[in-house]
């Protein structure tokens, strides 16, 4: 787990956790931390000065040990803030910069670092930059954190959020995860997710989010939300959720609204999936974050097979075990996935 906060002193804070490491690393100086390792690589890689040899290099350090490639993920996370920077400091999609003289890696990590700091107090005073970043992560188990402004998150496993605190709002990014939100009440700074497919704006309540690529249910327990598609006007568009209500966005869907038993939603925080009539296609993303070899379709129309049930989230793999007692499926296992096939 990693925690970054990031106030007045952010960059200061940064360059010793990127630049200090490599600037050691032609003098005596004591084992680096795994940490310190994928801060280096995570700098490296973003700036493009790697050859085929270094990715290689990369590469095998990534795959020793799963703790490496934990580590790198966490300073990619924060590398994600850099969305929030100003246009100034001008990186394109490929993660190259596009400075014109052959700078070292670590000279242009050191430019970014400096133009940023001067920006930083002006930007949160404008509300274009967050005076604090927070970043949380829960791995193989479930985990309650508390954010800076004290509202309480229960994550699900293998979920991770970024918390940004502006002056005028609260903003939490979380992408492919599942979390339970007690927000704090305050109608000066409303508390916004951006999730994969959808942005919710609450001043204070309960609620659930569960996200993925494909789609993005909002569930509310006590309270409302204002719950929009993704890109939307979170001022001007989008759909009231209250007590008792889901709403469901997918990036090739229309808005499905229902009114459910909120208690189902978040089943999970103990320890319990709990699906209603669903399909396997909707099913599989629920059971996935569960498992360490994924299931997968094999078909389209293995995907409309439907069933439910409650299960504990500890031991789904007696489920996949029993699915094709429960369905006309069988079961084709290798390394990567299981494959369902239809009977």
């Amino acid at each position: 787990m990693l925690e970054l906060n990031q106030n007045h002193g952010t960059w200061s804070k940064l360059a010793e956790i990127f630049l200090l490491p490599a600037m050691m690393t032609n003098l005596p100086c004591p084992q680096k931390s795994t940490g310190e390792i994928a801060a280096d690589w995570c700098v490296r890689l973003h700036f493009g000065e790697c050859t085929d040899a270094d990715r290689a290099e990369f590469r095998r350090w990534h795959d020793a040990d799963p703790s490496h490639a934990v580590e790198y993920t966490n300073m990619c996370r924060i590398w994600q803030v850099s969305e929030q920077l100003p246009a100034s400091v001008d990186v394109n999609r490929s993660g190259r910069s596009r400075w014109s003289q052959p700078l070292s890696w670590m000279a242009r990590a050191a430019v970014v670092l400096a133009v940023v700091g001067a920006a930083w107090g002006t930007g949160w005073s404008a509300g274009m930059l967050p005076g604090s970043v927070r970043y949380f992560m829960a791995q193989e188990v479930r985990r309650q954190v508390l954010l800076p402004d004290q509202s309480q998150v229960q994550l699900n496993q293998r979920t991770s959020l970024v918390y940004l605190g502006f002056r005028d709002q609260r903003q939490v990014h979380l992408r492919n995860g599942e979390a339970f939100f007690d927000v704090q009440h305050d109608l000066e700074k409303p508390f916004v997710i951006r999730a994969d497919n959808a942005s919710i704006r609450v001043t204070g309540t309960h609620f659930n989010v569960w996200t993925g690529q494909e789609l993005t249910t909002v569930t509310v327990t006590q309270g409302s939300v204002l719950a929009s598609r993704d890109g939307g006007d979170d001022n001007n568009q989008g759909t009231v959720l209250t007590a008792g209500m889901q709403a469901a966005f997918g990036p090739d869907r229309m808005l499905q609204l229902a009114r459910i038993d909120p208690s189902r939603a978040a089943a999970w925080r103990n320890g319990k999936l709990m699906l209603d009539d669903v399909s396997l296609r909707e099913a599989l993303p629920l059971i996935n974050r569960y498992l360490d070899v994924p299931l997968k379709l094999a078909s389209s129309d293995v995907g409309d097979l439907r069933f439910g049930g409650t299960y504990d989230t500890a031991d789904l793999g007696q489920l996949v075990s029993a699915l094709p007692k429960i369905l006309p499926v069988k079961l084709r296992h290798s390394d990567q996935a299981t494959l369902l096939f239809k009977r």
